[in-house]
């Protein structure tokens, strides 16, 4: 039987641990100071914690095969078209259904088959522009640094964090290394790295902007957006990663 990994049930589970309790108390400290030291915080140790899933025997473990089953069902009904657009619809290939309001689909990577949720199918996501070259020594070694604003304290953002550094974690296969863009002393001992000064390093900076965009540049990808805009932005990017779309 193929290995098949549920994303989102893995984060609903790992919510209960000490770290993710410790996270949801910075959320509530950041809610009440403008500093928004809180959620930088939790950003960075997010990114921490997805780097830990690497090695999936955590996430094995806690799975059930009720809810890899139920998936299943619901691409099996998409597949014969028995679901409405809303909630199913094949797109270059590959099934994708909505459930507890995620976009799931299933890739084959390393030898197993991985069911991917995320908030955006790939028909919200097609105007996102992607522009740029990419050096192809972005692609060399196992870590890719993820730079953060530590000035920004935002909800979206913090989502399209998440949402991009456990892609990264599960189904790129790389070490998500959480960074800042800036020196502050909430990165005390983090790396500074940015578009504009990468030192040479894979590094995917996000970004608080008007137009929703994804820039690339050297060993850089810039993600920028606002609100729900920059979670797209993320999404659009890991569709492509994922060889869904161009």
């Amino acid at each position: 039987m193929n290995d098949k990994i549920e994303i989102a049930q893995a984060l609903d589970t790992k919510e209960k641990t000490n770290e993710e309790k410790e996270i949801s108390s910075l959320i509530q400290e950041e809610k009440s100071t403008t500093s928004g030291k809180g959620i930088v915080i939790m950003m960075l140790v997010l990114i921490g914690i997805f780097a830990l899933f690497i090695g999936g025997s955590y996430v094995y473990n806690k799975l059930t095969s009720a809810d890899v089953v139920n998936i299943d069902q619901l691409h099996e009904q998409n597949l014969e078209e028995k679901l409405d657009e809303e909630t199913g619809y094949v797109y270059n290939g590959y099934s994708f259904v909505k459930a507890d309001g995620l976009w799931w689909t299933e890739i084959h990577i390393r030898e197993m088959n991985l069911n991917i949720p995320l908030h955006f199918g790939p028909k919200e996501v097609e105007f996102v522009p992607m522009k740029g070259t990419m050096d192809p020594a972005f692609n060399i070694g196992e870590n890719m640094y993820i730079a953060i604003d530590p000035t920004t304290a935002d909800k979206y953002y913090t989502l399209a964090t998440s949402e991009l550094s456990f892609n990264i974690a599960k189904g790129i296969n790389r070490i998500p290394v959480g960074s800042c863009t800036e020196e502050n002393y909430i990165c005390e001992n983090r790396t500074i790295v940015s578009c504009e000064n990468t030192q040479g390093k894979p590094v995917v900076e996000l970004a608080l902007a008007e137009e929703t965009r994804i820039d690339i540049s050297g060993t850089c990808i810039k993600v920028s957006g606002s609100g729900y805009g920059i979670v797209k932005a993320v999404d659009r990017l890991l569709y492509h990663w994922y060889g869904i779309m161009d």
